[in-house]
């Protein structure tokens, strides 16, 4: 009996270190996989960050040309814009104190 148990207990302790040996390799591989993907996550941040700053560059580069092309029509639309802005804030602000 004492040798059946030995036997038993010999098994149960080789099959718990093949499953170690399996997990372990597992998780090497999803650490592995873990890996790729933050690199390649960075990767792509780098490139958008990259293509809105080229995006940036092209409206303001944009938005010179037609200040110089066109100032009187820039002043007037700025003008325009910052009334609206203005009304919208007057009239947000007294809507908000007659609540």
């Amino acid at each position: 009996m004492e040798g059946n148990e030995k036997n038993g207990l010999l098994g149960k302790a080789m099959h718990v270190g093949e499953r170690l040996v399996e997990v372990g390799g597992e998780a090497s591989r999803l650490k592995t996989a873990a890996s790729h993907a933050v690199e390649d996550a960075m990767t792509e941040a780098k490139r958008l960050a990259k293509r809105s700053r080229y995006a940036a560059e092209d409206l303001m580069e944009d938005a010179s040309y037609r200040v110089k092309r066109d100032p009187l029509r820039s002043v007037g639309l700025g003008l325009a814009i910052g009334l609206g802005m203005g009304a919208l804030a007057v009239w947000t602000a007294t809507r908000n104190a007659r609540e």
